[in-house]
């Protein structure tokens, strides 16, 4: 069984959160990913991939409608090669992100398809 923690994208805060976190011996940090609550969350997982040498790195969770598929795929690509392999991508239809904006999360099928669009 491993740990992980969630909270929120701090470009400030980061480094020194996954410091903590990886010391006090959890085995992932996840970081939300709703632009009306916190920063960008691969941004923040970067600047973790670069103090930290164990934990697992990740969203918990981006969306499938406010980032196309394209970026959210170059996005943690980029934090998985940084962080040598530690990488994880958790996404989701957008519930709570889209409501911030209005907006409803995505209907099966268009989640559905932007799975197969982020495995291309």
């Amino acid at each position: 069984m491993q740990l992980w923690t969630t909270g929120v994208a701090s470009a400030r805060g980061a480094a020194r959160t996954a410091q903590e976190i990886e010391a006090a011996g959890w085995d992932g940090m996840l970081v939300v990913d709703s632009q009306n609550l916190s920063g960008d969350p691969y941004v923040s997982l970067a600047l973790a991939a670069t103090v930290t040498t164990r934990i697992g790195l990740g969203t918990g969770v981006t969306n499938s409608v406010t980032r196309h598929a394209a970026a959210t795929a170059t996005a943690i690509a980029s934090v998985n090669r940084i962080s040598n392999g530690r990488a994880v991508l958790g996404i989701g239809r957008g519930d709570s992100a889209l409501a911030h904006l209005g907006r409803a999360p995505a209907r099966l099928a268009q989640f559905e398809r932007y799975l197969r669009h982020l495995q291309l």
